[in-house]
């Protein structure tokens, strides 16, 4: 059990040494092989070409949107180069700024019809109020030439009176 102890002490010892110790690398690991290079020459990124897909990935999800097409699905492969996630990412963020739009128009729309609405309900009210001044004004007036016709009745009955009794 000791012995079992001390040599993966041991071992954990030599494997540390040799991967501290310039001289424990081979040769053969420290030259890059075909495929560490065509592995480190993937992931060097390339702003131009996301940018590019973004830009061309945006323009369809937009597109798409507008149409009233589903969302593509994007696979994310592995070997996706960086044009490819740039017009992944543009395409999801150009399809939902489309979905943003619909949602801010139909908020100005339903904004617009309550406006006309009020602005019915508004007209309604002034014509209304119209309509009962021009009713009073109207009841005025006739209560007015009700007034002066009781008024020349009464001055023609007076004076009909008046010579009535001058005659007596």
């Amino acid at each position: 059990m000791r012995r079992t102890g001390r040599v993966m002490l041991l071992g954990s010892a030599l494997l540390t040494t040799l991967a501290l110790s310039p001289t424990g690398v081979s040769h053969a690991s420290a030259t890059p092989t075909e495929a560490t290079l065509s592995m480190s020459q993937h992931s060097a990124f390339s702003r131009d070409d996301y940018k590019k897909g973004f830009r061309d990935g945006y323009k369809d999800g937009h597109a798409d949107c507008k149409a009233g097409m589903e969302k593509k699905a994007m696979q994310g492969v592995a070997g996706e180069d960086d044009y490819e996630r740039g017009y992944s990412d543009g395409y999801d963020k150009g399809f939902h700024s489309c979905k943003r739009m619909k949602k801010e128009k139909m908020h100005r729309m339903h904004e617009q019809r309550m406006h006309e609405q009020r602005m019915h309900e508004q007209r309604m009210h002034e014509q209304r109020m119209h309509r009962e001044k021009m009713q009073r004004m109207h009841e005025q007036r006739m209560h007015k030439e009700e007034m002066q016709r009781m008024h020349e009745q009464r001055m023609r009955t007076e004076k009909t009176h008046r010579m009535q009794q001058s005659q007596q």
